[in-house]
């Protein structure tokens, strides 16, 4: 994955959602790296590699919990 700053990192994910925001695609995950959901625009992955390995989703780490963090992330900006 290249960030913003073009700086190239390498991630595992556990992907839980594919989104669309009106102007770009973007994959919402589990970061294996940094234990917590983020978002990865699609256009700034530069190499994937699938595994055949399987995971099952954990308490924190679903869907629901993705929005769950994303409601609050989205109430904190309205708050300041």
């Amino acid at each position: 994955y290249e960030d913003g700053a073009g700086i190239t990192t390498e991630r595992t994910l556990r992907p839980v959602g594919l989104f669309f925001w009106g102007y770009r695609w973007s994959l919402g995950a589990w970061c294996e790296v940094r234990e917590a959901f983020r978002s990865f625009r699609l256009d700034r992955i530069r190499e994937m590699e699938l595994r055949d390995e399987r995971f099952t989703p954990l308490p924190g780490q679903t869907l629901d919990d993705f929005f769950k963090m994303r409601d609050a992330e989205t109430a904190a900006v309205r708050d300041d």
